[in-house]
């Protein structure tokens, strides 16, 4: 079904301006043309987006009602990311200001992988800049009026799935003085609400300033990743049973949020089991609850 938006003024019609496609890949290197699946990426891949544009002023003029040779439109690149259907977070990577003068252009930027999760949405978004209180009645007058927009939805993640948000930092350098300054890793999380984005509210940082530890996690050494996938999971599952009476706590945890990740955990740490009684384990007994979790934190072999 075909959205039906009533707009208090005039704005352009879908094919007076013309994109030629989106383009990705590699800052720096040549583009390819994106599709709906971006695959093969990681945290520590950032991405430049492209697409070049071709508007037809007259036809553009026409249908705001306003004079061509006046005439001047802000065109903006935006992308927004994150696992759900909205964006969690947006950010523009480029804007122009144009004229009859310029009918092609080119709108490019790039994107810090470290942000990314889930999708990338990319959107072109044209808005008023001149003249303003010009026209007839219907016209747009007011700078910053949107007169029109095209989207594409890019799934990442070998299919959208997210992965651990992971980066590696200097301690020396951003915990420098702190008591974990030393710590080979640090999960920086904040334990407010279980509804909040994963992607955006979780981060594991290892230490860089241990080059023999930061082998052993990019090479995929099975004990040291379970032994620090065991400990997040402590931490977050613990700090979530402090605060809710059961599971229907986690009732309004969609896909991608905390308590959603979490109540997975629990899932395939304790199957089966009740939260409540899963609690009086960690407070009875917390060396098995630990060992529980240290167990089904085993990733495997990276071979």
């Amino acid at each position: 079904m075909n959205p039906r938006i009533a707009f208090p003024f005039l704005v352009i019609p879908k094919d007076s301006i013309r994109p030629e496609g989106w383009l990705i890949g590699d800052p720096g290197k040549p583009l390819h043309r994106a599709t709906d699946v971006l695959e093969n990426w990681d945290y520590a891949r950032d991405l430049e987006v492209a697409n070049s544009i071709s508007i037809d002023w007259a036809a553009v003029a026409g249908a705001l009602q306003l004079p061509e040779d006046k005439l001047r439109l802000k065109v903006s690149l935006i992308v927004g990311t994150g696992a759900g259907t909205l964006p969690r977070r947006q950010d523009r990577l480029h804007a122009v200001i144009v004229d009859h003068a310029t009918d092609n252009f080119l709108m490019s930027g790039s994107v810090s992988g470290r942000t990314l999760s889930g999708r990338l949405r990319v959107s072109l978004l044209v808005t008023l800049d001149a003249p303003e209180a010009s026209g007839t009645v219907l016209s747009p007058q007011d700078r910053g009026s949107k007169l029109w927009q095209a989207d594409h939805d890019i799934l990442i993640e070998d299919g959208g799935d997210s992965r651990f948000p992971v980066e590696t930092a200097s301690f020396s350098r951003i915990f420098g003085g702190r008591p974990h300054e030393h710590a080979p890793w640090y999960l920086h999380w904040r334990p407010s609400s279980l509804q909040g984005d994963f992607s955006a509210g979780v981060r594991l940082y290892v230490n860089s300033d241990h080059p023999e530890w930061l082998a052993r996690v990019v090479s995929g050494d099975r004990l040291s990743l379970q032994a620090m996938m065991g400990d997040v999971m402590s931490q977050m599952i613990e700090a979530a049973l402090r605060e809710v009476s059961g599971a229907e706590d986690f009732v309004d945890c969609n896909e991608g949020s905390v308590g959603q990740q979490i109540l997975q955990w629990l899932g395939n740490a304790f199957p089966g089991q009740e939260v409540a009684s899963v609690r009086a384990l960690m407070e009875r007994d917390p060396g098995a609850f630990r060992a529980s979790l240290l167990a089904t934190s085993d990733m495997g072999s990276a071979d």
